[in-house]
């Protein structure tokens, strides 16, 4: 059996959900059942039973469309919609003015209108197509409810297009083009389980979201920190003693259990800052326990719950999406949403506005979550993008230094092979054994140079020719000077202390570091006076090169690789360089390098 068939037990290929074509007509006979038996719970019973099964047809028949044109059947079940609210008599429009089946079709399909928009439309008009669809679900929404339900209803509508936006551009059902999803269905459980996990049994503390926003405002500030592991306990004080004024409004409580109600009213709002997730545990438990035993006062604020206590339940939502994943945060709304539901019975019209409500903050939440953290991951992009342009810096600088190292070997052994091959012409009465050694050292230098240049081949850049020029040195110092003096920059060079041979490759660095200066100088500081001090110590080489301020002012830039380039150089011959800015807004680079390259330096 061919290891990749779906029916292999080795090497079985976890299947995409994708959605299937034939499933969504079958779902709408299943759907047509049920509106036949809920139509008269909206709609007059009197309009008989053909015009009940035109209603339930109406409501249940473009489900069928929402794999293959949810766009198509979202009008039709709109259209429906308004035909039905406008030709029959509602008898009970709270919370739907439409018989239960036809109004959860159609934000199905405005969900799959906004997950699936018309794919032979360009961009822009598919966003305009999922404009539509919201607007026009809304309008129909406002004009249909009650007005106390105006407001729930279109923030509802509006939550359920942007998790339709938010399911196409996660990728978690494939479209009907037959594009997958990044993740399998055995993925997908596994996250569940993993998300159930955190959201239901695990205490950990709840990960950071990111810099608080008094710590980006204030940074170096000690009391940000301070301040923010107060204000929790502040606010939870606040929430406590509003709880205590208002919580007879809405539940009879007794005097001496009041405290502690209030005091578990306010927990969540003390645990936010660490614990975000126990926080949303203990005010969904309270709120369950609350829904099944509590008793109303028949106050001014009706309802299952106190007003103070749904906000501290519906924050305590907002903050967990905002600090964990998405597939936690997806078990929190749904158990929540649950929880809501027990109050339907009482208060149909503030549960719902409260299901509305969290769901569109756990979707904000999310999106909250999502933005924080492509900020980071641009920022570790951005830190490792310039680490890695220093990097490329010092590995240029490096093949430079190669190509001098080069030079500088090439010529002492060019020498060499020089020497030996002339040795029995300069020096007479030679042995045969000695005239063959010198053949030998001869033979060995020029395999010698060959293999530097081969090496030195891998090190050049291919857009560079090979150059056989002598590389300038200390002895060149004088007329670099005065290059740099006829091209505009003040320069005086100085030497002190009795001038002593200094070594090839040491020569050449202390050149490249006052070459580096220069331009420097008269790139950041136009104008300024550059003195360049060469000191010769009994074992040490100094360099020193100071510009003062610019004369003229001078724009930004962004710092090149110069510095890097230069201590690179003096480190590879053994030396050290610093460079830093003088009080008066000059510079200076001080550069301290052996007059002779140590053995293991070499």
């Amino acid at each position: 059996m061919n290891g990749d068939s779906d029916t292999g037990s080795g090497d079985q290929v976890a299947r995409p959900v994708v959605p299937r074509s034939w499933l969504p007509w079958l779902g709408s006979l299943v759907l047509f059942s049920l509106g036949l038996l809920t139509v008269t719970e909206v709609v007059d019973g009197s309009i008989g039973p053909v015009l009940v099964a035109v209603t339930a047809i109406l409501g249940a028949a473009p489900f069928g469309l929402i794999t293959t044109s949810p766009a198509t059947g979202w009008l039709l079940s709109a259209t429906g919609a308004f035909v039905v609210s406008r030709s029959f008599d509602i008898v009970d429009a709270d919370p739907w003015p439409w018989p239960v089946v036809h109004g959860l079709v159609l934000l199905a399909l405005l969900f799959a209108t906004a997950w699936n928009p018309p794919q032979r439309l360009p961009r822009g008009p598919r966003i305009g197509v999922v404009l539509v669809a919201w607007l026009s679900t809304a309008t129909l929404f406002a004009m249909s409810v009650p007005p106390d339900l105006i407001a729930g209803w279109t923030v509802g509508v509006t939550a359920v297009t942007v998790a339709g936006m938010l399911v196409r551009a996660a990728g978690l059902i494939a479209t009907a083009d037959g594009a997958g999803p990044p993740i399998s269905l055995a993925e997908v459980r596994v996250r569940l389980l993993r998300g159930f996990r955190v959201a239901f049994v695990d205490w950990a503390p709840s990960p950071q979201a990111g810099p608080a926003l008094g710590e980006r405002l204030f940074p170096s500030s000690a009391w940000v920190g301070r301040a923010r592991a107060l204000l929790p306990w502040l606010l939870a004080l606040g929430v406590f003693w509003i709880a205590v004024a208002s919580v007879h409004e809405t539940l009879v409580v007794h005097d001496l259990v009041l405290p502690i109600f209030a005091a578990l009213v306010a927990a969540p709002v003390a645990m936010s800052r660490r614990y975000a997730l126990l926080g949303w545990r203990l005010a969904t438990v309270l709120a369950a326990v609350v829904a099944v035993i509590g008793t109303p006062s028949g106050g001014p604020d009706p309802g299952a719950w106190p007003v103070v206590f749904q906000w501290v339940w519906l924050i305590s939502t907002f903050l967990v999406s905002v600090r964990h994943d998405r597939w936690t945060t997806g078990w929190v709304w749904a158990v929540t949403v649950m929880v809501i539901s027990t109050g339907a019975p009482a208060n149909s019209g503030v549960a719902i506005t409260m299901i509305v409500a969290a769901t569109a903050l756990t979707i904000i939440g999310d999106l909250v979550r999502s933005r924080r953290r492509t900020g980071r991951e641009l920022e570790r992009q951005t830190e490792l993008s310039e680490l890695e342009k220093a990097r490329r810096a010092v590995l240029e600088e490096r093949t430079r230094i190669a190509r001098d190292l080069h030079d500088v070997v090439a010529h002492h052994m060019s020498m060499m092979v020089v020497q030996a091959e002339t040795a029995p012409y300069r020096i007479a009465g030679l042995s045969g054994p000695a005239q063959a050694e010198f053949a030998a050292i001869s033979t060995s230098a020029r395999d010698a140079l060959n293999e530097i240049r081969s090496l030195l081949g891998v090190l050049r850049s291919h857009d560079h020719a090979v150059t056989h020029t002598p590389q300038p040195g200390l002895s060149q110092l004088d007329e670099l000077v005065e290059a740099a003096s006829r091209s505009g920059v003040p320069a005086i060079v100085t030497t002190h202390g009795p001038v002593v041979p200094v070594g090839l490759a040491v020569s050449q660095s202390a050149y490249r570091i006052v070459q580096e200066s220069l331009a420097n100088a008269a790139r950041h500081a136009p104008g300024a006076e550059v003195t360049v001090s060469v000191g010769y110590e009994p074992d040490m080489l100094r360099i020193q090169v100071v510009n003062g301020a610019s004369a003229v002012p001078v724009a930004c830039t962004e710092p090149g690789h110069g510095l890097i380039g230069m201590r690179e150089r003096a480190h590879v011959v053994g030396g050290t360089l610093t460079a830093e800015p003088l009080p008066d807004g000059g510079f200076e680079v001080r550069a301290d390098l052996p007059l002779e390259i140590e053995e293991h330096d070499r």
